[in-house]
């Protein structure tokens, strides 16, 4: 039932491009999310796809396994899937399990951190909207399946809710 109240929330509350003011969030939606073609899956793994493909991502970190994804984007894209200092991107399946004073020395700036599923439950959009919260992230985009955290240092602090 929390799901579902959830989704009527963001619905009502979310914009399409027409809302969003920031330059870099507007590119992103109408050259990137908003394009053809779309990736055959869920929602939040097509915006992840394409955002791989978009900001041409190169190293992933997965900070807990996810085999199907894992084996999609090895296929698709070239990526490295290493244990290095800094990533281009990490993959989280909740936000519950981030801890952010472990991110600081993982990320650079032009990172993201990809949460798959930020609207689960009460807890999860609990742990979502701490993240939103935290003034490392300058850019949070809340797409309701799923939820996009941006280390940008040129960027005023921005939180959007879009509609995918």
């Amino acid at each position: 039932m929390y799901h579902i109240i959830a989704y009527i929330k963001h619905t009502i509350t979310a914009t399409n491009q027409y809302g969003v003011h920031s330059p870099f969030v507007y590119r992103l939606l109408t050259t990137c999310l908003y394009r053809k073609p779309t990736y055959k899956g869920a929602k939040s793994e097509n915006v992840l796809l394409k955002s791989i493909n978009y900001f041409k991502l190169k190293n992933i970190k997965f900070h807990e396994p996810n085999e199907h994804i894992e084996k999609r984007i090895m296929k698709e894209f070239k990526v490295e899937k290493s244990e290095k200092h800094s990533y281009d991107l990490i993959y989280f399946k909740t936000p519950n399990t981030i801890n952010t004073t472990d991110l600081k020395d993982k990320v650079h700036n032009g990172s993201l951190v990809f949460i798959h599923d930020i609207h689960k439950d009460k807890s999860t959009t609990q742990s979502w909207n701490a993240l939103v919260e935290d003034l490392q992230f300058n850019v949070s985009i809340d797409f309701f399946y799923c939820g996009v955290l941006f280390f940008r240092k040129e960027q005023v602090k921005e939180h959007f809710k879009i509609r995918i």
